[in-house]
């Protein structure tokens, strides 16, 4: 019985956490403020598709974390059914996307950091695999 509380307070604040990160991400990446991984994501796209393009690919991936933290902040108090499913499914693929582009494709937060500050870098990939696992947990 305890055992089945505890699954149940973490994923509480495995949820919390979630929600936070992607509804404050997306409104950084909007433009509210500022957060590293909206600037690593921001960056990585500029970098891989240019002009109004990458302008657009922000806006959009901007409220899809927004809807996502949104939708994960109701399941707190609410079940979504299959649409819960279906927004975790979304977010799980999108935020690998954003992972392995920032994290190994971006020149500016890639790979690249390995040579200069590795420490860096496996934090980074370390925190995305850990929103990656948050997310599978939940789902």
């Amino acid at each position: 019985m305890a055992k089945t509380s505890n699954r149940g307070l973490g994923a509480l604040f495995i949820r919390i956490a979630l929600a936070c990160y992607f509804i404050i991400t997306g409104l950084c990446m909007l433009g509210v403020g500022g957060s590293v991984k909206a600037s690593e994501a921001g960056a990585a796209i500029y970098e891989i598709f240019s002009g109004d393009l990458a302008k657009i690919l922000v806006i959009v991936v901007a409220i899809l974390l927004l809807i996502g933290g949104v939708c994960i902040a109701i399941t707190i108090f609410r079940d979504l059914g299959n649409w819960d499913n279906t927004v975790m499914l979304i977010l799980t693929v999108l935020w690998i996307v954003i992972a392995v582009v920032a994290d190994v494709f971006s020149r500016s937060f890639g790979v690249n950091k390995l040579d200069g500050n590795a420490m860096f870098w496996i934090l980074n990939v370390a925190k995305d695999l850990l929103i990656i696992g948050g997310l599978l947990s939940i789902r």
